[in-house]
């Protein structure tokens, strides 16, 4: 019975020092961390935005190696999530749960039956990169929130996104030292007329898109008697990463503006501009795109629509990819 009466004792004891440590206590834990990285805002961006790359910069794959992640679909932007079980890492779910590119976006971690906590990401440009911040908010409700006073719990979070950060900063730039460098060219863009058809596409159809509507232009413009001046062309008004589709158009060039059934007239007005000259494959077009958007960003430059890739080389008479030439332009908007 003694025994007994010393052992409530001591648990009282116990529950009156949780209960005034929880009114001491912080009841919640916020925190970021910064470094910079040595590449484009939009690479950056790019990596945090898709959850299919966490697994190879996150410091909790790296602490638990065998932790099984699941993938969500989507798996990229606002609404992405991955679900993840590791006899370390614990069981949990994480989602973006909103995704401005490229400046912000944000995620919540959903710890199984242990509660949740929310992070945020920045990037801003800044001379030598992207200065890249990740910052985590949770809340602990009384008495629990005693359990600070005792453990530093701060520091191992601290701890955690160091590494991540460091780990995101070893692979992005990486890839960024392995994409080719462009030269941004100022130019004038004379007044434009095209035949298009033009349509929102799945960019994952793209090629197959284009490799049917482009003879298709190309062909009504023969029968109509019209030249095309110049080479084949891609509009661009929309790049939706988070939906994955574009709003794209498949033109031919012409002298005049003209109208023609079932397709779509487009006039582009004479305008200043900024030019890529692209050598490669059409899959490293988006490393030319980013460029240019990196150096209106950084020049404080808006740029409008549609992005013109005209593809200059034809494949059918050149096999090598590395010789085919396509010119990349944005047209400027003027802040007159």
């Amino acid at each position: 019975m003694q025994i007994l009466k010393i052992g409530l004792f001591i648990l009282a004891g116990l529950i009156g020092l949780i209960a005034i440590g929880g009114l001491i206590a912080p009841r919640e834990v916020a925190l970021s961390r910064s470094t910079v990285i040595e590449a484009p805002q939009e690479m950056v961006f790019n990596a945090v935005n898709d959850l299919k790359t966490w697994e190879s910069w996150s410091p909790w794959k790296e602490m638990d190696p065998a932790m099984k992640v699941t993938m969500g679909n989507p798996s990229v932007g606002a609404g992405a999530f991955y679900s993840w079980k590791g006899e370390v890492s614990g069981e949990g779910r994480m989602e973006i749960t909103s995704s401005s590119a490229p400046e912000k976006l944000t995620t919540h971690v959903d710890f199984k039956g242990q509660g949740g906590a929310d992070a945020a990401w920045t990037f801003k440009p800044v001379d030598g990169g992207t200065e890249t911040t990740w910052a985590f908010h949770t809340e602990f409700p009384y008495p629990f929130n005693a359990m600070l006073l005792f453990q530093d719990f701060e520091g191992a979070i601290e701890k955690d996104y160091d590494r991540g950060l460091e780990l995101l900063k070893e692979q992005v730039e990486a890839k960024a030292a392995a994409t080719p460098q462009f030269r941004v060219q100022a130019v004038e863009l004379p007044l434009r007329h095209f035949v298009a058809l033009r349509q929102t596409v799945d960019m994952s159809e793209m090629t197959a898109v284009f490799g049917a509507n482009t003879p298709k232009v190309y062909q009504a413009v023969e029968q109509a008697g019209l030249k095309m001046v110049g080479m084949p062309c891609g509009l661009y008004y929309t790049w939706d990463e988070a939906t994955g589709t574009t709003d794209c158009a498949q033109a031919i060039p012409l002298a005049e503006a003209h109208q023609l059934e079932g397709f779509q007239t487009i006039g582009i007005a004479e305008n200043e501009a900024l030019l890529i000259e692209y050598y490669g494959g059409y899959e490293g077009l988006g490393a030319a795109h980013m460029a240019i958007e990196g150096y209106c960003k950084q020049h404080g430059l808006e740029a409008g629509v549609p992005a013109i890739e005209e593809y200059v080389t034809d494949p059918a008479s050149e096999p090598d990819t590395s010789k085919w030439l396509t010119r990349i332009y944005y047209p400027l908007v003027s802040k007159g």
